[in-house]
């Protein structure tokens, strides 16, 4: 779980820098989202993201809370918490904004992740993928 300062800061404040955040992230091309990433992010943030974002994915293609949080290692409330989220449309301006061939490969790498525990086949076609992108 990410801490928080106890440390109140000033709600205007806050918005104009969260505002200049997200202008500075919309700006990034490819290259430098990579290192805005490695180098803001610690590991565990960044594997939660990646997490988050395997959920959402997942339940747009009809996974149940149950088998995500089993495949992408969540707990089931996180599980159920996200799939609220994602049945009261939270993440609709998300899942809008990322291309459709964009999702199709990373749902296509979520399946062959999740295919891989029991099946060689897919198994051999996650390491292929994995080391392909290296």
């Amino acid at each position: 779980m990410t801490n928080i300062s106890s440390k109140a800061i000033n709600d205007a404040d806050y918005m104009m820098a969260y505002k200049q955040l997200t202008k500075l992230l919309s700006g990034l091309h490819d290259k430098n989202a990579h290192f805005l990433i490695e180098e803001l992010l610690t590991e565990t943030e960044r594997i939660m993201l990646v997490k988050r974002f395997a959920a959402i994915f997942m339940f747009q293609q009809n996974y149940t809370p149950y088998r995500v949080s089993r495949t992408i290692d969540i707990s089931e409330s996180t599980a159920q918490r996200l799939h609220q989220g994602f049945l009261l449309g939270v993440y609709d301006n998300l899942l809008r904004c990322i291309k459709k061939n964009e999702k199709s490969e990373f749902v296509a790498l979520l399946e062959d992740f999740m295919l891989s525990r029991a099946s060689i086949t897919a198994r051999s076609r996650l390491v292929k993928r994995t080391t392909d992108r290296s």
